[in-house]
């Protein structure tokens, strides 16, 4: 019996104090890994963006360098051919039509493009779809006929699209729409693109591309 005595005496609990202690403890330890987690959950969120945001803009400068590079004059015949769109004689190699709207730019670029694997000329058009916000490239033979319907790339959705050429007299410009016999070639395109409202290095990519006249006339 004084065995049982001596041991129910070791079998003590916890304090009321120590209970109160050990949960503010835990709450402590809770509430610091909640804000790390949530600080490298809201960091991981901002690196997915920007990748994304990079892989977007890397998708448009990659196309836009092929196009600028395969740049060329419409070929001339002397009448329009029957179910054939209009004479491609009065089709100039670039063209860019300004929208301003504030501090939003939703330009319009079109271009006369040789691609690569196709033996016809293209016009290929950049523009921003008002109805979705998506930047758009569509891409048409030339001489294709008028039901032919022209290919379409989604690049998804721009906030703002700005195009601007250089002249010969070194000034950015932001109109350049001649008919095919004023026109003359600029030295240089420059492209503006804004992703979202955050106007941040990583939502706003600029890409200058030079243009060689010399080469395609």
């Amino acid at each position: 019996m004084i065995n049982n005595l001596a041991t129910h005496k070791q079998q003590h609990g916890f304090t009321l104090i120590e209970v109160l202690m050990a949960l503010t403890v835990f709450a402590l330890i809770s509430a610091l890994a909640y804000s790390t987690l949530d600080t490298a959950g809201t960091g991981f969120k901002i690196l997915s963006d920007v990748r994304l945001v990079q892989e977007k803009s890397g998708w448009v400068a990659k196309q836009l360098r092929k196009d600028m590079r395969y740049l060329t004059v419409a070929p001339h015949f002397p009448t329009p051919k029957a179910g054939i769109q209009s004479a491609s004689q009065n089709i100039v190699p670039l063209r860019i039509k300004n929208d301003n709207r504030g501090d939003v730019e939703l330009d319009d670029l079109w271009l006369l493009v040789r691609e690569p694997g196709l033996q016809a000329i293209s016009q290929v058009h950049y523009y921003i779809d008002e109805d979705t916000n998506h930047l758009i490239r569509e891409s048409r033979l030339l001489l294709a006929r008028d039901h032919i319907e022209a290919m379409r790339w989604d690049f998804g959705e721009i906030r703002s699209w700005s195009v601007e050429v250089w002249d010969r007299n070194a000034n950015w410009r932001q109109d350049w729409n001649f008919n095919a016999s004023a026109f003359v070639w600029p030295k240089a395109v420059r492209v503006t693109m804004i992703v979202d409202d955050n106007k941040t290095i990583a939502s706003q990519r600029q890409w200058l591309m030079p243009v060689f006249p010399d080469a395609l006339l």
